[in-house]
């Protein structure tokens, strides 16, 4: 059974952990507030607009169900989640700034068979990468391409049930590691929003959105440190 490093369900609402997760979801709050909710017009109704829109939010409901399942807690989960908020991100990074118009066509075909092939052949992570360098924010580039370097062997053996998964699930979770993981996801949530601030064309809205790093300083990653690693 995932336990919290000999703590139970009922002490992770406690402490540092669940200090980070109250002002996680302030966070998301924020966020979606800034955001308008549901209202959010985009600069224009183009298909990549569309296409990146969801991609972004997406990301933005994987950050979400990250916290949910930690506070459960349901740790090894959780932490799952990361890989998929990541991805999402920087599928949307790509979609808005280096995709091109036959790819985004690819995403906005009616859902059948012939679709869903010619969508499995779009990149994956590390191409989609290498191709928004010189195209999205300098700032944001590498910030994507940094926490993939450093998370990617870890997050791929927690998706997959690897040796992170089995002995976390067997020696427990410090809380250190899930207070990481928290911080880490917020820094990506952060990302989405402002990518879905810049959707908007609205510079006021993107500057707004912003000024919610400092403010939420105390839950957010001074870098995209490493959320778990092997010991040495």
């Amino acid at each position: 059974m995932n336990r919290l490093d000999g703590h139970s369900a009922k002490d992770a609402g406690f402490g540092e952990l669940g200090r980070l997760l109250d002002r996680s979801r302030d966070l998301e709050a924020e966020v979606h507030r800034i955001l308008g909710g549901d209202t959010l017009q985009l600069f224009d109704n183009s298909a990549r607009m569309i296409v990146a829109l969801s991609a972004a939010q997406t990301s933005l409901e994987h950050g979400t169900a990250l916290r949910v399942l930690l506070a459960q807690p349901l740790p090894t989960a959780g932490i799952s989640m990361m890989r998929l908020q990541h991805e999402a991100l920087t599928r949307a990074a790509w979609l808005l700034y280096a995709a091109t118009d036959e790819q985004i066509d690819r995403l906005v075909a009616p859902l059948d068979a012939a679709a869903e092939k010619a969508a499995a052949k779009l990149p994956m992570a590390k191409t989609m990468l290498d191709e928004i360098v010189g195209k999205a924010p300098h700032g944001a580039v590498e910030m994507l391409t940094h926490f993939k370097d450093v998370n990617a062997p870890a997050l791929h053996s927690f998706v997959h049930g690897g040796i992170h998964a089995i002995q976390r699930g067997l020696t427990g979770y410090p809380v250190e590691l899930l207070a990481n993981v928290v911080r880490s996801s917020n820094g990506l949530y952060t990302m989405a929003g402002m990518l879905l601030a810049i959707l908007s064309g609205d510079e006021a809205l993107a500057k707004r959105m912003s000024k919610i790093q400092p403010r939420f300083a105390d839950c957010l990653p001074p870098l995209m440190a490493p959320v778990a690693k092997a010991e040495t």
